[in-house]
């Protein structure tokens, strides 16, 4: 066996509790629509996903490199807001824009929930960059960033290879 294997990111799943509504509130905030959408259901759903017996439905919305899948199951197993960001598992997605007080200022004049104004970081590997966590129809959490160079994807490369040291971390207390 040959490991570790060459991969790139292609998309990420997010569980939805109204398909319809979830694909209007990206396209409405982010601008993204759907590529297609599917609906799976019986055994090949079962097998695939190790669940019990449900339908659900999907949706792929291209966005850059990457596309986000939404999903909508039926039964539903948790209603809206039960999940949090510590809980095992949980996933959040993160948006990069080009300047996050426009973006903040926009998106709170159009009543989106946002936890904190944009927060600026000033040491280590995040210097330069901006971040604020908003939330979607759902509850989910999404971050936005405005990428300092450091953060930029090619420079979080050249960190990776160039090793790190998890006893070592850049300290955020405030």
């Amino acid at each position: 066996m040959s490991l570790p294997i060459k991969a790139t990111f292609h998309h990420v799943g997010i569980t939805v509790t109204n398909l319809e509504r979830s694909i209007e509130w990206y396209g409405k905030v982010f601008g993204i629509k759907p590529a297609f959408s599917l609906i799976v259901s019986g055994s090949t759903g079962e097998q695939v996903l190790r669940l019990p017996p449900h339908v659900h439905r999907a949706a792929l919305l291209p966005i850059g490199p990457v596309a986000i899948e939404l999903l909508e199951f039926e039964p539903t197993r948790h209603p809206k807001g039960q999940m949090r960001q510590d809980d095992v598992g949980y996933v959040y997605i993160c948006f990069a824009v080009e300047d996050l007080d426009d973006v903040y200022a926009r998106l709170t004049a159009e009543g989106i929930d946002f936890h904190t104004g944009p927060m600026s970081a000033d040491e280590g590997q995040i210097a330069g960059s901006k971040f604020c966590v908003m939330r979607d129809p759902d509850g989910k959490t999404i971050e936005l960033v405005q990428a300092g160079p450091g953060m930029e994807v090619p420079a979080l490369h050249q960190a990776a290879d160039a090793g790190f040291d998890l006893s070592n971390p850049l300290i955020m207390d405030g």
